[in-house]
């Protein structure tokens, strides 16, 4: 503890009475030190907390986007060698080339940051088509059901699955098909590909690069070309459209939605459909969209003359 000479003491005088000055911090200048020390750790505080939360999101994005791109690789491989089967879409020596069913389920509505009013439609597709390797015929298809119950998926989200088969010598193609639309009951020939799937599109477009919809394939359009729409379904999508003989899309335009995983978890333990359908629907920013065009290599011209 510092003391302070007495002015007797500084005057060169001893004073029999010898008093001492204690020197120290006031209160004032307490609290001052303690609220700056309490702003700077508040600071740190914060900053931590806000480098560990940027941390998780680069992680998670970082995962999805792995997941996303291994995907796409798979199904640009797939779609870029489907093959015209030259067979009829009809009888025991018939076969489909390339079909799209959409799901019945009700499409899930998400509304997108800063356009309220204009939601995002997510939609579920099937997607079936032929393919050769050397001499032989292989079925591919991706569909999207639920792991649990083996339907498609109620409340918005499911898993993205393969099929694949091969069609052994004098086997009718069109049993192909056939086989890949009992996926979901014989659980055969199929490989889980991706969790928390909440959109899956498949558009169809021709040699012109010209959207395959309602005035470009219909049964008396006169192409191997055959589109269905549903008017119960209020979308500007075909419900299912299915090319056959020679003919198979010029490219295909893919569109896939990944939910994060932390969202999926939060969705999966919600376990009333509706519910969970109604808490996806504020997720949108928690989707991650990947979309791209597969040029198809074995297209035939003439089908499209």
């Amino acid at each position: 503890m510092k003391t302070r000479a007495t002015d007797s003491q500084s005057a060169g005088f001893i004073s029999p009475v010898r008093r001492e000055v204690t020197v120290a911090f006031s209160l004032i200048e307490v609290l001052v030190v303690v609220a700056l020390l309490s702003f700077i750790i508040i600071g740190l505080v914060a900053m931590f907390s806000q480098t560990q939360r940027a941390y998780k999101l680069g992680t998670t994005q970082v995962d999805v986007l792995e997941a996303g791109r291994a995907v796409t690789d798979i199904m640009t491989r797939d779609f870029s060698q489907m093959a015209p089967a030259y067979q009829p879409n009809f009888g025991l020596a018939g076969a489909i080339n390339f079909r799209m069913t959409l799901h019945d389920a009700v499409p899930l509505l998400q509304e997108l940051p800063g356009n309220p009013g204009n939601p995002r439609t997510n939609l579920l597709q099937d997607v079936f088509f032929l393919s050769k390797e050397n001499q032989r015929w292989k079925g591919i298809g991706y569909t999207v059901f639920d792991p649990a119950t083996g339907l498609w998926p109620a409340g918005g989200v499911g898993t993205l699955y393969r099929y694949e088969t091969n069609a052994y010598v004098g086997q009718p193609l069109w049993q192909v098909y056939s086989s890949f639309t009992n996926v979901w009951y014989t659980n055969l020939n199929v490989t889980r590909l991706l969790d928390g799937v909440v959109h899956f599109r498949v558009r169809a477009y021709d040699t012109n690069g010209v959207w395959v919809d309602r005035l470009k394939g219909s049964a008396s359009s006169g192409t191997n070309v055959y589109v269905d729409y549903k008017p119960s379904l209020i979308l500007d999508e075909p419900y299912s459209f299915s090319f056959y003989s020679n003919a198979v899309p010029g490219s295909v335009e893919i569109e896939l939605g990944i939910l994060e995983e932390r969202t999926l978890e939060r969705a999966k333990s919600i376990s009333d459909a509706n519910i969970r359908s109604n808490f996806l629907a504020q997720q949108a920013g928690k989707v991650h969209l990947f979309r791209w065009r597969v040029p198809v290599r074995n297209v035939d011209p003439l089908a499209y003359q």
